[in-house]
């Protein structure tokens, strides 16, 4: 292990054991008193642990997940949290809905759905307008695609449907390198498109419904409060691609001739591709229905009884679930829609355990009395806290974290913070929540930043210092939209569903 490798292992449990050992930081005790802490030093304590498992998630000296575990495990053994709370975590239900979404992406990838679906919507314009072109070849199929799940696997499909299109139409270096980068930067803006897209939207579920008694951030709700920054996201990344790197072409061929050999390949939808589709529609209208009808009924009262049946019947996992268990029951012509061992390897089980440690790690910071000293140090200091400069500070922490992080770890370290800043202060933490889980999923300026953007990059295709320019431009836009827009959108979803 090289020095450099070493200090970043040191750095987390250097900063804890300082913190343990110094005397107790103004407010602390106060905190502790008032939550009725384990220790006068608890929340300190606590401030320790959460240095230590987020610099070794920004630096990922180990996996994620084990850090994850690392998590749970301290602040158990320190009495901040019992051990079977801590454990019950990784089976949280919200967990089911990650595996929900794996599954399902792991079932589009065995059968070929997704690269269909992408071609599909690749050959869906007909024009010969190069912006136009880039948009359908490689920002729409990987925008669209993220509804399976995954961002990074919706971007590893379509990436070679774009480059055959690049060597079948042999266009120039300038036009590659804008479709690439389209692509890295529509999949980024695709991580807010629905609730399940990426991590980071689960994290801001969960911790709101956590914080908020009778509160459900159902997938009918994402639509209002998420989706909207995806859409302006796409639009805004793609103008500025294209105002950034000159494209030489002024026409370009009709894209559907290039995408005509790989529909041919594919042949017609198989038996399979229509069983895991059907699966696939009737887990997500099981997932839509709970919510439409939720906020119906705070129209309509007389809906309600029916809104609570069905929110009890069907929460989140549940179709999730059914959807495992129907794809590793169904059978095609000849086997299994999907075999045990396939869904156990489409499972990302580094990013199961890194939730778990991260729904840990906010129950404890909790009960430590850390969330109130937040709370009592921003008010001490002056600073006037409202649902407008929470959102805005929340969502430039999480979009700073993640240059060095991963969106998910980001969102992990972040998310959970604010709302415990809320919380102390008496404030509503939806709208700030859900600013900073939707700003972990902005930053493209660097390969480093998301997987989408590092897979565009090792096409040979981008220069860095286009991909920096057009990245930060974007960002720097969607970041400031999100601050100024994000709070109204809440409230309106909150006086939609009656809540204060």
């Amino acid at each position: 292990m090289g020095g450099r490798q070493l200090a970043k292992w040191l750095l987390g449990p250097a900063i804890f054991l300082l913190l343990l050992a110094i005397p107790p930081l103004p407010l602390i005790e106060t905190a502790a008193r008032e939550v009725n802490a384990v220790s006068p030093k608890a929340p300190q304590i606590a401030l320790g642990v959460l240095t230590w498992v987020a610099t070794w998630w920004v630096f990922e000296v180990v996996p994620l997940g084990l850090t994850g575990l690392l998590a749970a495990a301290i602040f158990s053994l320190l009495g901040y949290v019992a051990w079977s709370e801590a454990l019950r975590s990784f089976a949280d239900p919200i967990i089911w809905v990650f595996i929900g979404g794996f599954t399902l992406a792991k079932a589009f990838r065995v059968w070929g759905l997704d690269k269909r679906v992408a071609l599909r919507v690749a050959r869906v314009y007909r024009g010969d307008n190069p912006m136009l072109a880039a948009l359908f070849i490689a920002c729409l199929p990987v925008f669209l695609l993220t509804v399976t799940g995954s961002i990074t696997a919706s971007t590893s499909i379509v990436y070679p449907i774009v480059l055959s299109y690049l060597e079948l139409l042999k266009l120039s270096p300038s036009f590659a390198e804008a479709a690439m980068l389209c692509l890295g930067e529509a999949a980024t803006a695709g991580a807010m498109l629905f609730l399940i897209s990426t991590p980071p939207n689960l994290v801001a579920k969960q911790v709101l419904e956590q914080h908020i008694p009778n509160f459900r951030l159902t997938f009918f709700d994402w639509l209002l409060v998420g989706t909207p920054q995806a859409v302006i996201g796409l639009i805004i990344s793609w103008l500025v691609v294209f105002k950034v790197v000159k494209v030489e072409e002024k026409r370009v061929s009709w894209v559907s001739e290039a995408s005509r050999a790989e529909a041919s390949a594919l042949g017609r939808m198989s038996v399979e591709e229509k069983m895991v589709l059907a699966v696939f529609l009737a887990t997500l209208l099981l997932w839509l229905i709970p919510g439409a009808l939720s906020i119906a009924s705070s129209l309509e009262p007389g809906l309600s009884w029916i809104a609570a049946s069905v929110s009890k019947l069907l929460p989140e996992a549940a179709p999730a679930a059914l959807a495992v268990v129907l794809l590793g029951l169904l059978r095609g012509r000849k086997r299994p829609l999907l075999t045990f061992e396939e869904i156990a390897s489409g499972i990302d089980w580094n990013v199961i355990f890194l939730f778990g440690g991260g729904i840990a790690m906010g129950k404890a910071l909790d009960a430590s009395g850390f969330s109130r000293w937040l709370a009592l140090a921003i008010t001490n200091a002056g600073v006037e806290l409202n649902p407008f400069t929470l959102s805005a500070v929340g969502a430039l922490v999480g979009f700073a974290i993640t240059f060095p992080a991963s969106n998910t770890a980001s969102a992990i370290v972040s998310v959970p913070l604010v709302a415990s800043i809320a919380r102390g202060a008496g404030l509503n933490p939806a709208s700030p929540v859900i600013a900073t889980a939707l700003a972990c999923s902005i930053s493209s300026a660097i390969p480093s930043t998301t997987p989408p953007m590092a897979i565009v990059y090792g096409s040979g295709k981008v220069s860095m210092k286009s991909m920096f320019k057009a990245g930060i431009v974007s960002d720097v836009t969607r970041l400031a939209i999100l601050v100024l827009t994000e709070p109204y959108l809440v409230g309106l979803l909150l006086q939609l569903k009656g809540l204060p």
